[in-house]
């Protein structure tokens, strides 16, 4: 092998400096209390030409445009989960997805960041509360990734734990100031997995994001090496699952008691549907114009693009009807105390990825009949099917392992997988 390419090979990444949010950029508390989703989403719409205007700069930052999060910022959609008690809004899933769809179809990458970051405030409220008022201190909210793969090992000790961990895919990560990451706790039998919370400036991130697609989420390693997390800044994975987190008895809000892998798989499939929506739109509006090469003929005036295009907007509406449908039952299942109904969370997880994938497919249906042109680089349509590419392989997308497990339950058959 040559020696420069088994350097190149075996190198370290180098670590990066990320951009955690200052003092500035907040909202102040009258505006954050006048907040409605309704009015979020008209702020986030308004920011649709920015939002992809910057999609391309963003792909070669490898993560959100600086003038683009911070315009997000300012609409005041990180605030969506923090709880009331904290100065937050508490509001519910199903304009959570709404809004964050909104946001994809400009930039289904940008989306991704944004979105699991908002999530991840949801995440921050259950822990126990004394980790809420580090979290939320001011009024304010974290901007925190949450990584999973591989697990790290955490080390009882007095007073907490000893934390070390590479983890992949920390997705938003160069625009955080927290982290949250998952490690098998030692020592304990049967195994048990908790999340850590602990300041990201206290972790290393890696540039390993070199990828397909959603290049702006920053999606980079975090590594952290015998880091002493306070016992207050974990929560047990089970408790995750099954709604019975210390913050899920701290605030009355059933959305605080919601299965955490069901919600999961609704934040992973928000970016793809919204991003073949945002194809349609795009789509339709380029037959209006486009004309069959060698003649005057309009795309529009041609029966197979008149069938393409109802095709792909049917197989849009339909992926959000599914996806619609499967945030309320998430919700539904918090209202009732159902979270730890395991079927239940396994048709919603299957039913949300075949939502997903239908997206996909009808964003890829319309690239296909795009022409050559669509494939450069600074063409929108070929950035929204990369992304919904690389958003389909997420773990909780694998379809046909969720479609074997709501099969099995379908049947009866218990369950083989810990991914619901």
């Amino acid at each position: 092998m040559n020696a420069a390419i088994a350097t190149a090979a075996t190198a370290e990444p180098a670590t990066l400096q990320v951009h955690p949010p200052g003092e500035s950029g907040w909202l102040p508390p009258a505006e954050v209390a006048a907040l409605t989703p309704e009015g979020v989403r008209e702020r986030l719409r308004a920011l649709q030409p920015l939002i992809t205007a910057h999609a391309l700069e963003s792909e070669r930052l490898g993560y959100t445009h600086p003038r683009v999060w911070d315009a997000i910022r300012a609409t005041g959609f990180f605030y969506h989960f923090v709880p009331k008690r904290f100065g937050g809004c508490e509001f519910g899933p199903e304009d959570f997805f709404r809004t964050s769809r909104v946001i994809a179809e400009a930039c289904a990458s940008t989306a991704w960041a944004a979105t699991f970051l908002v999530e991840h405030n949801w995440v921050a409220a259950l822990y126990p509360e004394s980790a809420q008022q580090q979290f939320f201190a001011g009024g304010r909210y974290i901007l925190a990734p949450a990584v999973s793969t591989p697990p790290g090992r955490a080390t009882p000790v007095p007073g907490g734990y000893r934390v070390s961990a590479r983890w992949k895919y920390g997705s938003g990560v160069m625009h955080s100031n927290w982290c949250m990451g998952q490690a098998l706790i030692e020592g304990e039998s049967p195994p048990a997995i908790g999340w850590v919370a602990f300041p990201l400036a206290e972790a290393r991130v890696l540039d390993t994001w070199q990828v397909q697609g959603l290049l702006a989420t920053g999606s980079n390693d975090i590594v952290v090496q015998d880091l002493f997390v306070p016992e207050h800044l974990m929560v047990r994975s089970s408790d995750l699952q099954n709604g019975t987190t210390p913050g899920a008895g701290l605030h009355a809000n059933p959305v605080y008691r919601m299965p955490s892998s069901a919600f999961l798989g609704l934040v992973t499939s928000a970016p793809a549907i919204g991003a073949a929506r945002g194809t349609v739109n795009i789509f339709r509006e380029r037959l209006k114009t486009r004309k069959v090469l060698g003649t005057q003929v309009v795309l529009a005036e041609k029966a197979n693009m008149q069938v393409m295009l109802a095709t792909a907007e049917l197989m849009v509406r339909t992926a959000e009807l599914v996806f619609e449908s499967c945030a309320a039952d998430v919700h539904e299942l918090a209202r009732r105390n159902r979270s730890t109904d395991i079927a239940a969370r396994m048709e919603i997880v299957a039913r949300n990825t075949h939502a997903a994938h239908m997206a996909r497919d009808a964003v890829r249906l319309m690239v296909d009949h795009s022409g050559s042109s669509v494939h450069h680089l600074s063409d929108p349509l070929q950035r929204m099917l990369r992304d919904a590419t690389v958003a389909c392989s997420h773990v909780i997308q694998d379809d046909q392992v969720l479609a074997e497990q709501y099969g099995r339950s379908l049947l009866g058959l218990p369950q083989i997988t810990s991914i619901c």
